[in-house]
């Protein structure tokens, strides 16, 4: 049964896809803290601030004054209260009507014929036509968190289903954008489940290819992950390390499988984040520097961070250069630890072992 709140903020959010599609993003801003406001996990809203801020981009804003904006646009005042009406007045009494003679109807002249004038469209009446809403990358990867969360617990309702269909056009997402999007997404949460079946202690996960509606073709070419996974799992521990030195790479996971770890690696940020859509480690290892091609090591940590899952996740920098400035801008990001090149093996794994412990423990505490 839907309750008043629902109602109110469905009507909010259908409220905010319409002016987000007449270009009004700040009006739209508002609905959506409204919804915040009421619901402050909402994941349909957090999808919409997404769109709304790369929206902004696109217009020149910066993404700092964007998210200023965003973050200040003002809550949806509630509809005003009726105001009471005055007592009504005693009628007057009535007279009665002097009927008047009936004047004769003079001839109709013909009907002149209408012309259509066109007039040329002013600034005023273009602006407030609705703007084609442009895609971007960041609407993209919007709409991927947007179904990640819809598809965590492996089910979707038809209410889920049609707020969904309703948002692939402000995101303009094609049809067949979506279901590749959406059979990506239904692979990761897939893996996400049997990891938690796993830590359970429930090893058949036949039940989960129903719930995420997993074919017989796709569980043939998710099987090699399933299979990582499960060693992931049965090791102490899974770690990323992303170094664009591959020599580096085979030597510090040698260094971590002898530890009895589970390494994966990636030789650039944009890669590491590919293998984070059905991989999900317990601590992270990431050089600084790349090549000017990819993204630096502080702007993956920075991106890494943004998604809920890996707030806490153990994050520890490597860098060759051990450099005062370097060292303070990762401490002043937030990164767990920071150890420079060559790296002292015994001083890695006590590291790793170290944060590994910590990170559980704390992990224990909220549960």
């Amino acid at each position: 049964m839907i309750n008043d709140k629902q109602k109110t903020i469905s009507e909010l959010l259908r409220n905010a896809d319409k002016v987000i599609k007449a270009g009004k993003l700040e009006d739209a801003m508002r609905y959506i803290n409204t919804v915040f406001e009421l619901d402050g996990k909402n994941v349909y809203a957090k999808a919409y601030k997404g769109r709304i801020i790369s929206l902004m981009e696109a217009q020149g804003i910066s993404k700092e004054e964007a998210e200023r904006i965003a973050a200040e646009a003002k809550l949806i005042e509630p509809p005003p209260q009726p105001e009471p009406q005055p007592e009504p007045k005693k009628e007057a009494p009535v007279r009665p009507k002097v009927e008047q003679p009936v004047k004769k109807p003079e001839p109709a002249s013909p009907p002149t014929p209408p012309v259509h004038k066109v007039e040329p469209k002013s600034f005023a009446t273009a602006a407030k036509e609705p703007t084609r809403i442009r895609r971007s990358a960041a609407a993209v990867e919007a709409y991927k968190s947007l179904l990640m969360e819809i598809w965590k617990d492996g089910a979707i309702t038809p209410d889920e289903q049609a707020r969904v269909d309703s948002m692939r056009d402000t995101f303009a997402i094609t049809h067949d954008e979506h279901v590749h999007i959406e059979n990506a997404v239904r692979t990761a949460t897939y893996l996400n489940a049997i990891r938690e079946e796993w830590r359970k202690g429930i090893t058949n996960f036949e039940p989960l290819r129903t719930k995420f509606k997993i074919t017989d073709q796709e569980q043939i070419a998710v099987e090699p992950k399933v299979f990582q996974l499960i060693q992931s799992l049965q090791a102490n521990g899974s770690v990323l390390v992303l170094d664009d030195d591959e020599s580096f790479l085979s030597v510090i996971t040698t260094v971590l499988n002898d530890g009895g770890y589970y390494c994966f690696t990636s030789t650039s940020g944009e890669e590491g984040f590919h293998l984070l859509e059905t991989m999900t480690p317990d601590i992270v290892l990431c050089d600084i520097t790349f090549s000017k091609a990819h993204m630096s090591g502080f702007a993956f940590y920075e991106k890494f961070r943004s998604i809920d899952k890996f707030l806490t996740t153990p994050f520890i920098f490597l860098s060759a250069l051990d450099q005062d400035v370097l060292i303070r801008t990762g401490k002043k990001l937030g990164a767990d630890d920071y150890l420079t090149k060559p790296i002292d093996t015994e001083m890695l794994l006590a590291t790793v072992e170290g944060k590994l412990r910590r990170s559980r423990e704390l992990r224990r505490g909220t549960e």
